[in-house]
């Protein structure tokens, strides 16, 4: 099927059968339509024969009135050499003119034919009283008059004109006229040729329904199958449209609706019975159904493509006023946002309006000129409206890049020149940050990947020594040193540990490895369990905890384990930093929406380093190092807070170290 649909050998096939399968279709239609209206089939042979004839006589009685009353024909050359004869009487019933020598006929119709004429009027009297008045008699002329208002109606044999009015100082004559086709027929004309057409048609008045039939279903099929095929070339599904196709669709279908109505029309003045007319009638017939076909396998085609109705010309115009609308809706916006820095310079502008017109008020100016002035203004004014709105748009994008926005782009349609160039080198700038911050976040992944793999390479032989050092605690060695030894070895061993695992901790905090079960989180409770299990320990290292939080409850959504882990960093850190002698405050508060906790503590040794510097790893606060500690608790409680949608913020005011915890409160 797809070679046959590409194949544009059996295309022009099946238009060529598809041409004959109309023809046969129209000539079985008109005929068997011809011979209904005749009565071939409830009348019989000799009576639609004779209907034929008779309606070929009446249509030429008419004719034969019309050109030799009307046109004044010379009466031997109408009908001359056809198998048509007629006679023709005045008013008063004297024979005009015949042709007829009165032998036998094949049909017979009489026809009134109905003129205006003048009436002679009567002259003014030129005689003086009582002398005798001499009339000089004036010919009588024939006024041919036709009125469009006229109802003409036919009669078996008879012809009558009904007139809705008179015209004044004329009146109505008759002129009879019959046309007889004689029995013996002479002449090759129309006559002959509808006899032979008739006798034909009639013989095969049934077949002509199955005729028909079957020319329409397989000119059905035909159609279908060109449609399906059209566009396809050379067995490929690709669809490929050729130059008719291109054309506008509106254009195109103007084009084929004009060339159907010229060939249906002139084929409606040509189509009688002669042959040569048939023949032409016919291959007007055809043209104007090529043009159909031609129509609808190029909608096919653009229908497969999925482009009628964007290739008329009338959908471009719409869209092109649809485009335009839009472009001038978004230039009003544009200049509705412009106007707190269109209103400075429209105040300036306005100025020199006023000025100018001020000047030229004072020493007069011509028309002409004023008009050039005032174009030329507008176009200086339309100028400014634009440079200040692109200024305005570069402005706007210096600013989004300069608050961080890595995702904004300068908009460069519609700026032209240095505009253009200078919202390209902004876009650049962004470029070249994003370059910088994703290079900088390459080498953050690269640098918690480093940590992360080397982490657990260590945490294997480590894991043994920790293993051995608890082996040789239980042997428990009799040399005092030993002891010592074995002692220091697992302190120390414990801290690598400890560091290790908090190296791991925040390097899946930090990427975000670490899962997160989000549950109601009571931070009330939270804060009493942390001030319980931190109590004694800051009682014993010279510290007061001082608690403060609301008596209803403060709900937020949070991992409950992460929670513990931040609180107890904070906790952990005041515990190792803190000025012994001091307090450590703790509170809890809810602040438009937000459900805020706050640790403050005095620090022992000078801080002279910032909150967030504080909060990168491996940085501590005791700058000697002198303290257990790693260095990664403020990063990983930073780390676990951000991965519960918090917000943590470190602040140092002299020795004050605060921290505040932000989230949503639920």
């Amino acid at each position: 099927m797809k070679k046959l649909r590409g194949s544009l050998a059996v295309k022009i096939t099946a238009i060529v059968l598809l041409c004959l399968l109309v023809l046969a279709f129209t000539a079985s239609a008109v005929g068997a339509l011809a011979l209904h209206e005749l009565g071939a089939y409830s009348g019989g042979y000799d009576s639609a024969r004779q209907t034929m004839l008779t309606d070929l006589c009446r249509d030429r009685t008419m004719r034969a009135a019309e050109r030799v009353l009307e046109w004044g024909d010379d009466a031997d050359s109408v009908y001359a050499h056809e198998n048509f004869r007629f006679a023709i009487h005045d008013p008063e019933g004297e024979l005009l003119y015949t042709n007829y020598d009165g032998s036998g006929f094949l049909a017979h119709v009489g026809w009134d034919y109905a003129r205006y004429q003048a009436v002679e009027a009567a002259p003014e009297p030129t005689t003086q009283p009582g002398e005798t008045p001499r009339v000089t008699p004036t010919p009588a002329p024939t006024m041919q008059v036709r009125n469009n208002d006229a109802d003409i109606m036919f009669e078996e044999g008879k012809g009558e004109i009904v007139w809705e009015q008179e015209d004044p100082g004329v009146q109505l004559k008759t002129w009879h006229i019959d046309g007889y086709i004689p029995e013996t027929l002479t002449a090759q004309d129309e006559i002959q040729h509808a006899l032979r057409l008739y006798d034909w048609g009639y013989s095969l008045r049934y077949a002509v329904y199955a005729a028909a039939g079957v020319s329409l279903l397989l000119g059905v099929l035909l159609f279908i199958f060109l449609c399906s095929a059209a566009g396809h070339r050379d067995a490929s599904e690709t669809i490929t449209p050729n130059f008719v196709d291109k054309l506008p669709f509106d254009l195109l279908t103007a084009i084929v609706i004009t060339g159907v109505s010229l060939a249906l029309v002139a084929m409606a003045e040509v189509l009688s019975f002669n042959g040569g007319e048939i023949i032409i009638g016919a291959f007007l017939l055809l043209a104007a159904g090529l043009l159909f076909l031609l129509w609808c396998m190029s909608f096919a085609t653009r229908v497969k493509l999925g482009g009628a109705l964007k290739s008329c010309l009338i959908y471009r115009f719409l869209a092109w006023c649809w485009k335009g609308l839009r472009l001038g809706g978004k230039g009003l916006i544009s200049l509705l946002r412009g106007l707190p820095m269109i209103r400075k310079w429209a105040l300036i502008i306005a100025a020199v309006w006023v000025g100018e017109l001020l000047i030229m008020s004072l020493f007069g100016v011509y028309p002409e000129e004023f008009f050039l002035w005032l174009l030329e203004h507008l176009l200086l004014t339309a100028l400014a409206f634009y440079l200040i709105l692109s200024f305005r748009r570069l402005r706007l994008g210096a600013k989004e890049i300069a608050a961080g926005n890595e995702a904004y782009v300068v908009d460069t349609r519609y700026l032209v020149g240095e505009l253009a160039d200078h919202a390209n080198d902004l876009n650049h700038i962004r470029d070249g940050l994003n370059a910088a911050v994703a290079e900088r976040m390459k080498s953050e992944r690269f640098r918690t990947e480093l940590i992360t793999n080397v982490s657990h390479d260590i945490k294997t032989p480590l894991t043994s020594i920790i293993n051995y050092v608890d082996l040789l605690e239980k042997e428990e060695p009799e040399n005092e040193k030993v002891r010592e030894y074995v002692q220091v070895l697992s302190r120390q061993s414990g801290r690598l540990k400890k560091l290790i695992d908090d190296l791991i901790e925040a390097s899946k905090a930090s990427t975000g490895n670490l899962p997160v079960v989000k549950e109601p989180c009571e931070l009330g409770v939270l804060l009493d369990q942390t001030a319980g299990e931190y109590g004694e320990r800051l009682s014993a290292a010279g510290l007061e905890l001082v608690l403060s939080r609301p008596e209803e409850p403060v709900t937020i959504l949070a991992d409950g384990r992460h929670m513990w882990r931040i609180f107890d960093n904070l906790m952990g850190n005041a515990l190792k930093y803190a000025q012994p002698g001091t307090r450590v405050y703790l509170s809890l508060a809810r602040q438009a929406g937000k459900a805020q906790v706050t640790f403050r503590n005095i620090s022992r040794s000078q801080l002279n380093v910032s909150g967030e510097e504080l909060m990168e790893r491996f940085v501590r606060g005791d700058s000697a190092r002198s303290t257990e500690g790693s260095g990664l608790g403020l990063s990983i409680a930073r780390s676990l807070t951000q991965l519960q949608g918090g917000q943590m913020d470190l602040t140092v005011d002299g020795d004050l170290f605060k921290v505040t915890l932000s989230f949503d409160s639920f």
